[in-house]
């Protein structure tokens, strides 16, 4: 049985040197006002307003601009300019400020399941709690993740209108989620502690590869509550429950536009 954790594993993990970060004002960016300490109802409030407030989107890949597995860089790009990321930067940088704020967490790699085939081993970052038990705390799974999930249930949990279930085969652990218009999806993952250096590799393959899904064009994802808007191969998508409106987006104005006016993301500039 796996159980939570004690202060003398955390003080002999060899975790990388990190920056003291504001912790007040990614409270702020993820549109969250309480307090600020480690208990489950509060990384369960955190994570909420990040699922409703963050958008997932690559568009610095498609703007010339470089993505990076760092705190700084994460935290002034996420909070100072009030933009989204992927799952590396989104879960990389709400990991550091959980830590911060006092909570035990392991950094997980995880393969996403795309077409039947796994995607490039620590592709997916999230993230394991330690409190009365295990948490599975995901801010970037295509901001899909309403809540933490218990690792150790294998009923379906129900959160904002969507359904997870964890479950494992020895050391591999699989997450799937069906969100409110029905869509599902899944990542593996294993339980190992992971640094965040390990994933500087898998970072640059995702921003340059071909085969990589972010390569492949713009987009911007957000939930909304009882559905989701996304823009996304020149369609701007929302669902509303079952109702579903999908419209053709014809320029690159107006794309931009959307971008500013529904997810609240400024297209940077090619430096």
């Amino acid at each position: 049985m796996i159980r939570p954790r004690g202060p003398k594993y955390y003080a002999a993990m060899t975790w990388s040197p990190e920056p003291e970060l504001d912790v007040a004002a990614y409270a702020r960016r993820i549109g969250y006002d309480g307090p600020l300490e480690p208990t489950l109802d509060i990384l369960r409030a955190m994570q909420l307003a990040h699922f409703y407030h963050v958008p997932f989107e690559n568009l610095d890949i498609h703007t010339g601009h470089r993505i990076e597995v760092d705190a700084r860089v994460n935290f002034e790009k996420i909070v100072n300019r009030g933009r989204g990321g992927f799952c590396l930067e989104l879960s990389g940088l709400f990991a550091r400020v959980l830590r911060q704020i006092g909570f035990q967490v392991d950094v997980l790699g995880g393969r996403v399941l795309n077409s039947g085939r796994l995607g490039m081993p620590l592709s997916h970052m999230t993230l394991l709690v330690h409190l009365d038990e295990p948490y599975l705390a995901d801010v970037g799974f295509g901001g899909s993740i309403a809540a933490p999930l218990r690792l150790l249930d294998r009923d379906p949990q129900h959160h904002e209108g969507r359904k997870y279930i964890i479950d494992h085969d020895g050391d591999h652990w699989l997450l799937s989620l069906w969100d409110v218009d029905g869509r599902q999806a899944t990542y593996v993952f294993t339980l190992q502690p992971r640094d965040f250096r390990e994933f500087d590799a898998v970072c640059h393959w995702l921003q340059t590869s071909p085969e990589s899904i972010f390569t492949s064009g713009p987009f911007a994802s957000r939930a909304a509550p009882g559905g989701r808007i996304t823009l996304t191969a020149g369609k701007f998508i929302e669902t509303q429950g079952e109702n579903r409106s999908e419209r053709m987006v014809e320029s690159r104005d107006e794309q931009f536009a959307l971008f500013r006016d529904r997810f609240g993301i400024v297209v940077p500039v090619t430096s």
